[in-house]
């Protein structure tokens, strides 16, 4: 049997400058979920819920968007893979009504993150890749062979190519994502020094031409191999670091200065050779776990990380329906006893399913949680929740929201 829908407490907030040509249904819960929802429409098929559940008590904030009517965009903030800016921040630094069209309306945090402010998975912003993948989860969207835009979706990414030299071929399995077990290139978006380890085992490649770069993101080209100086601190223009694990080098697998080489790297979708290398991905953002797939609650949220990461804690979550033409990002306060305590893995991905979520995934959260919009109308930025930490935290990265629909 169905759930009765809670009578729960509904107001919409409306702007007489925004009548949106995709009209959103009105978000309805199952019972139980939700003592009142507050409703404001943001943009063109872009609305905020304010939920409440006074009992537990927690307090969420749901961006709920018509995918036909946003673009949602990868931020770093800073220009390489190092670095932090709060969430706020990144949203204020992005177009807004007064001066694009397509402008930025709202924006949440993403990935977990190093001490450097170095994501944790795969960044990519626009075709241009930070930070490499991992086997964790991403959010991502990808275009076809043809150019044309795909919804966004979750799966997994890898990193894949060659070095091929006059002595060997050495397989890669890392780009911008260094480590001494792992064959792979760093390039200048990474930005952070290699630690010594990884440095004893890594040479530098300077291109005989500018090398080339394909939409994917992809790149190749043709390079010299030379030893690493004590300036290279890092890979700067187009020169790329080639770190080699020892194993290969034991197995006959050289590369030696004055070498010519060619590098052709890739960032292919899913785990399986041959999947989804046509796609050229365009945005990616990590997380972990994913909390829902075909509107199951997935196993990994009662066994993902420590106790204390899967229980109670504020959470930034999205979840994407089965065609991906809606899509929700999450902020859940947490650490306010009387306000707002957080939630568990396993009550983030109920929620999602609650909101009409058949797939989903988990951001970072505690003190990085933050939902950051624009007010209809103003250009002003807004933090929408409290966040648990006394100011808000600078953050790795941020998923970005752009209305695109024209409003009549």
């Amino acid at each position: 049997m169905r759930p009765r829908s809670l009578p729960i407490v509904m107001l919409v907030i409306a702007f007489s400058a925004c009548r949106a040509p995709v009209r959103l249904a009105p978000l309805v819960l199952p019972a139980g979920v939700a003592d009142s929802v507050i409703t404001t429409a943001v943009a063109s098929g872009v609305r905020l819920h304010t939920v409440v559940n006074l009992a537990a008590p927690w307090r969420a904030y749901v961006l709920q968007a018509a995918t036909r009517c946003v673009r949602l965009e990868a931020v770093k903030g800073k220009p390489t893979a190092v670095g932090r800016t709060a969430t706020s921040a990144i949203l204020a630094a992005l177009p807004n009504a007064a001066t694009s069209e397509a402008h930025a309306i709202a924006a949440v945090n993403a990935d977990f993150f190093l001490p450097n402010g170095v994501p944790t998975n795969a960044h990519i912003e626009n075709g241009r890749l930070l930070s490499g993948p991992d086997r964790r989860p991403v959010a991502f969207s990808a275009q076809d062979a043809g150019g044309r835009a795909q919804r966004w979706r979750f799966d997994t990414l890898r990193a894949e190519g060659a070095l091929v030299g006059p002595k060997a071929r050495v397989e890669l399995r890392a780009w911008n994502r260094p480590s001494a077990r792992i064959n792979g290139v760093v390039d200048a978006a990474w930005g952070a020094p290699l630690d010594s380890l990884i440095r004893r085992r890594t040479v530098k490649l300077v291109p005989v031409v500018p090398p080339t770069h394909s939409p994917g993101p992809s790149l190749g080209g043709r390079y010299v191999v030379h030893a690493l100086s004590a300036a290279d601190s890092t890979a700067r223009a187009d020169t790329l670091f080639a770190h080699i694990d020892a194993a290969e080098h034991r197995e006959g697998a050289r590369v030696s200065t004055g070498d010519t080489v060619e590098v052709s790297l890739r960032v292919a979708i899913g785990a399986d050779n041959g999947t989804g290398l046509n796609a050229a991905i365009d945005q990616a953002v990590g997380g972990r776990p994913m909390l829902l797939a075909d509107s199951r609650v997935l196993g990994d949220v009662d066994t993902e990380g420590n106790a204390g990461f899967r229980g109670l804690n504020p959470r930034t979550l999205m979840g994407l329906d089965q065609r991906a033409s809606t899509v929700w990002l999450v902020v859940v306060d947490g650490r306010r006893p009387g306000h707002s305590v957080g939630m568990t893995l396993r009550q983030s991905a109920e929620l999602l399913r609650a909101l009409g979520a058949t797939k989903g995934l988990n951001l970072d959260g505690g003190g990085s949680s933050a939902l950051a919009w624009r007010y209809p109308a103003a250009s002003d930025v807004r933090v929408a929740n409290r966040p648990s930490d006394p100011m808000e935290r600078p953050v790795a990265n941020a998923l970005a929201v752009y209305s695109t629909c024209r409003e009549r």
